[in-house]
């Protein structure tokens, strides 16, 4: 049985590999400590993925709340530490006296959003999936949402952005990055984001086009707080003009949010000391 238990945890390990080599959302459970008679030993492991399924098995009184919190972690993209029972948990007295420790390590990606899948969407696609992200790419045109458009994409989607974007899976590690062909689908798509928990949302066009977006989306009602989650012009200031330097552009602030760095020359934030 010892060695069954070992082949099992040695699979998880190389299914969790697997996963982060794929860039495939996934969350490590591992057992720091346990004193239950039934529970799970130090260092059993649990391999959870995005789409619910899971390989292992923690047994134990607190292995259901274990794994609530498993999948709570890996929906909000963030890694931590839980010990069981909770303190504010009324427990039984059985249960008070078996304690377990376990660290969720969540792996998941960052998505980046493109809707609009013209030249500079194409760009930022193939940078953004090369610096990390998973990449989607939504656009209401086949010509233009396609797999020989963008081969590396992680999800091609084809149809009206406004019911696209109500439906995708918007939260904290979400980028999105709106390049459409005109006012009336910029207009669309911020306004079916503006009320989510994207960490970013970014709209290309020149300060008149931005601002005449913005004002229509301001004179239906959305108050100035909203509004200022978006960020227009998109990127960073490199004087950028062709599809490409504009996209480097935009993905440079994406990284700039991401990684929390200044946008600043790095001569201007880390000084150099010279010396004879």
């Amino acid at each position: 049985m010892a060695d069954t238990d070992a082949q099992l945890q040695l699979e998880i390990l190389q299914a969790f590999s697997r996963a982060v080599n794929r860039s495939e959302p996934v969350a490590l459970v591992t057992v720091v400590r346990s004193t239950a008679e039934d529970g799970p030993p130090p260092a059993a492991k649990l391999l959870l993925r995005a789409d619910g399924a899971v390989m292992g098995e923690l047994p134990g009184p607190h292995a259901e709340a274990l794994l609530a919190d498993a999948r709570a972690a890996l929906k909000a993209g963030q890694s931590g530490a839980f010990v069981y029972p909770k303190p504010s948990a009324r427990t039984r007295a059985s249960e008070e006296a078996a304690v377990l420790e376990a660290y969720v390590e969540v792996v998941r990606p960052p998505t980046l959003l493109i809707v609009g899948g013209g030249h500079v969407g194409g760009c930022v696609a193939r940078i953004g999936k090369y610096v990390g992200f998973q990449v989607a790419v939504l656009d209401d045109r086949p010509d233009f949402a396609n797999r020989e458009k963008f081969p590396d994409a992680d999800q091609i989607i084809c149809e009206d952005f406004t019911p696209a974007l109500e439906r995708f899976p918007i939260d904290g590690t979400t980028y999105i990055v709106v390049v459409t062909r005109g006012h009336k689908h910029d207009e669309a798509a911020v306004r079916s984001v503006l009320q989510s928990d994207a960490a970013y949302v970014g709209m290309i066009g020149s300060r008149r086009r931005a601002g005449a977006v913005m004002k229509l989306i301001r004179d239906s009602g959305v108050p100035d707080e909203a509004l200022a989650k978006v960020r227009t012009p998109i990127g960073l200031d490199i004087g950028a003009e062709t599809p490409e330097e504009i996209a480097v552009s935009i993905v440079g602030e994406l990284l700039t949010v991401r990684l929390g760095g200044t946008g600043r020359p790095l001569s201007q934030v880390r000084s150099v000391m010279f010396t004879d």
